[in-house]
């Protein structure tokens, strides 16, 4: 005879619980991205937004200019942006982890 013990347990505010499969099949794409060395925007909204959309993308990183820029010590080179986006992917990933608004 086995008894069974039930508990119940809720994640911390702002985390969720998921299989090990989808936890899986995300560390395998983000080891896929972190091989591309440069994200266009279009590249940066579907991480971040899971969207084509450029828009929003566009203005977060307007948003955290100061802390990307490359000439206040970043890793993006806003003047000369105007041929598109050079967004160092590795670069941009730690970022967003730790700036995910």
């Amino acid at each position: 005879m086995s008894d069974t013990i039930l508990i119940r347990h809720e994640a911390p505010k702002g985390f969720q619980f998921i299989s090990e499969e989808e936890y899986e099949r995300f560390q395998a794409w983000q080891q896929a991205q972190s091989g591309i060395r440069a994200w266009k925007l279009k590249d940066l909204a579907k991480y971040k937004y899971g969207t084509k959309s450029t828009e929003r993308a566009s203005r977060y990183l307007t948003k955290h200019r100061h802390d990307l820029d490359i000439e206040q010590g970043g890793f993006i080179d806003y003047v000369n942006t105007h041929n598109g986006w050079q967004i160092p992917a590795a670069e941009m990933m730690d970022y967003l982890l730790d700036h995910p608004d």
